[in-house]
């Protein structure tokens, strides 16, 4: 695993309260499964836990998963978490800490057999995909490849993959709970297509182009809708540059997967990260699958774009949300 990717257990030695904050939302969809469907023959929850597995011990503390008298996962409970981990220390350490943890030693590209839809994860790997909570806690940035003059995020590409295995029968609702590193490093042609592709939508729905009018601010707003040049996102401001992230991310997942019969419900959506540390951004987004949304997919796209803004905030460095 590279060095970026190991930031990750950095970030969770640091245990600041932000981030303490958003494990503890973590543990609440966690809570909501356990409570709703705890005979679920799916996992629980899927996770990138690092080196210190800080959001499986807090799963532990509240008394969600069993243990035994000598600190072991109980036999009944291991198949309701899954840790996708490849860096071999990590391994060890999660090994040591949770005895009877269920861990794929995988980077997650390889777990979900990358972006494309030519190869698919089977066996066990494609139960664990059908997770009911999915937690792809991640420290790199929004990453865009161009493929033909098409622009790909590797990513959002995964979390089609997820849906497209959950909706295999029976279908399974399930919770995407994505962290991305916001600043934006995109390569001008992808900074022209997220242009064009927010205008497209301004001026499609009403509400979506007031919400982020309101959300932009009216120079971010109006830079955007300025055909005439083309903005290069990495010139915006770190604030700025998040809340451009907030509004993508959940747009296109909506956009990937709505005419396939899921409906995309945007629960949290909040940035995080002090002037001296990394600019975040997390979401916990709600993907139900209604069978009547593949007929009206112009609708459920709209209604998602719509829900975007739900739940929109901050995650103060007191951990508090405003």
């Amino acid at each position: 695993m590279n060095a970026e990717n190991r930031q990750v257990d950095q970030a969770m030695l640091e245990d600041r309260p932000e981030k303490r904050t958003v494990r503890g939302l973590w543990l609440e969809e966690v809570k909501a499964v356990a409570r709703e469907d705890p005979s679920s023959e799916e996992p629980w929850y899927l996770t990138l836990p690092g080196a210190e597995g800080l959001d499986i011990q807090l799963l532990l503390e509240h008394d969600l998963i069993a243990l035994t008298e000598v600190n072991s996962i109980a036999e009944k409970d291991q198949g309701k978490i899954v840790a996708v981990e490849s860096n071999n220390d990590a391994i060890a350490k999660l090994q040591k800490k949770f005895i009877g943890l269920r861990i794929k030693q995988v980077d997650f590209r390889s777990f979900i057999r990358s972006e494309g839809q030519f190869r698919w994860p089977e066996g066990d790997d494609e139960k664990y995909c059908r997770a009911r909570v999915i937690n792809l806690d991640l420290n790199t940035r929004l990453k865009a490849n161009i493929d033909n003059q098409s622009v790909v995020f590797p990513v959002l590409a995964w979390i089609d993959k997820l849906c497209q295995i959950h909706a295999k029968p029976p279908r399974l609702d399930w919770t995407l709970c994505l962290t991305l590193h916001a600043e934006i490093d995109w390569p001008i042609d992808v900074n022209r297509y997220i242009q064009k592709y927010l205008c497209e939508n301004l001026g499609r729905e009403p509400v979506f182009d007031e919400s982020c009018r309101d959300f932009f601010g009216e120079g971010l707003y109006q830079a955007v809708k300025n055909m005439e040049e083309c903005l290069n996102f990495m010139e915006l401001n770190r604030e700025e540059q998040q809340k451009v992230i907030m509004v993508i991310v959940p747009k296109i997942i909506a956009r990937l997967v709505h005419n396939k019969g899921w409906c995309v419900r945007t629960e949290r959506n909040l940035r995080y990260g002090s002037e001296a540390r990394a600019p975040m951004v997390t979401w916990v987004v709600k993907l139900t699958w209604d069978g009547n949304a593949a007929a009206v997919p112009d609708s459920t796209y709209r209604e998602a774009l719509r829900e975007i803004f739900h739940g929109v905030g901050i995650v103060k460095e007191n951990g508090n949300i405003a």
